[in-house]
């Protein structure tokens, strides 16, 4: 029942969002480590902690864009499955994409290649993933994927020929450049 400080996590201005806390992190009893997750160089990445002693094996993720979720955690292969945006140059930097790495940092690798918005949940055994995406302008495709994100089945193509048979037209979608003219701004 004795209580100790693994490590602390601080930043210079604040925490982002809380609400990002609940899937960024994960207790590993078998290794006695800890996967955990810090915004310290301005996008949220994830660390891997030895819990004996709380110090910092190793960055898992790093470059532009955010984890957003951690979807599975694979310890017998050492490999995490993981939500994030904004890590594709020239694509939407809200839309979602599922991805896996190693828990050394070793071979990222973008599993859902469609150029949308993805909403994936893993089966039991991590071997498959349901995936749905679309874009503001795109009706939903859902797919089945392999662990290693080729697509096994598709499950289902929304068919949107009856909204547009009656006017409805997708927003138009933009891309502007913020008041410096560096930043890309999205916005459909």
């Amino acid at each position: 029942g004795e209580m100790r400080t693994v490590f602390e996590d601080k930043m210079p201005t604040q925490v982002g969002d809380a609400s990002l806390t609940e899937n960024l992190w994960r207790v590993l009893p078998a290794t006695k480590e800890l996967i955990w997750w810090s915004q310290r160089e301005n996008w949220v990445h994830l660390y891997l902690y030895d819990l004996t002693t709380g110090v910092l094996k190793n960055r898992i993720t790093s470059g532009e864009g955010n984890v957003d979720d951690i979807l599975r955690v694979d310890e017998r292969t050492r490999t995490i499955y993981f939500m994030a945006s904004g890590k594709e140059r020239g694509r939407d930097p809200y839309f979602q994409h599922l991805y896996k790495i190693g828990f050394d940092g070793r071979g990222q690798t973008l599993m859902t290649e469609e150029n949308a918005n993805h909403v994936v949940s893993a089966s039991p055994d991590g071997n498959y993933f349901v995936d749905s995406y679309s874009t503001p302008d795109t009706p939903p495709v859902t797919v089945v994927r392999d662990a290693n994100g080729r697509v096994i089945q598709t499950l289902e193509r929304a068919d949107a020929s009856r909204l547009l048979a009656t006017g409805w037209k997708p927003p138009t979608l933009l891309t502007l450049k913020g008041a410096v003219r560096k930043t890309e701004i999205f916005r459909a």
